[in-house]
């Protein structure tokens, strides 16, 4: 996996403002476009995307799982609903945002949910976000090192 050297992160960009920053990163060269669900600007990313006319194979996108959406029943289902918004079959990168407060859904519950959304090919490679060490470690060990993409918090 090879991440584009320069990207843009869209916390706290909203509406007009995400979409004028999109297409000015696009037109400028970036080609890595980092969201999350919880940012609340997948659909204008998306938009931006898809009216810039660089091609989807160009791009590296990135999003985030939250919290609300990590137990097993849901997080596919949330992450297909980003992939809506974004206007793209797939992400190049699905990453678990925070781990669940307290442990109320199981690391390896998300994981092996992270994991299954990768072999749908809903999302190129997965990682995670903001994880202690602890966390980190069975992260790992819930789908292999082979699976594991870190972002340093």
């Amino acid at each position: 996996m090879t991440i584009p050297a320069f990207g843009l992160g869209t916390f706290r960009l909203k509406d007009d403002v995400v979409i004028a920053s999109v297409k000015t990163a696009l037109e400028l060269g970036y080609r890595t476009i980092d969201t999350a669900q919880i940012y609340d600007n997948e659909a204008a990313v998306g938009q931006a995307i898809a009216e810039s006319g660089v091609a989807r194979d160009e791009l590296f996108i990135t999003t985030k799982i939250w919290i609300e959406n990590l137990s097993k029943d849901k997080l596919i289902a949330s992450l297909k609903e980003s992939l809506l918004k974004l206007r793209t079959d797939y992400v190049d990168l699905t990453l678990i945002h925070w781990p669940s407060p307290n442990d109320a859904v199981a690391v390896e519950e998300f994981m092996a949910a992270l994991l299954e959304a990768k072999k749908q090919g809903l999302t190129r490679q997965i990682g995670i976000s903001n994880f202690t060490i602890p966390l980190m470690e069975r992260a790992i060990a819930a789908v292999g090192a082979r699976e594991y993409r870190d972002q340093p918090g």
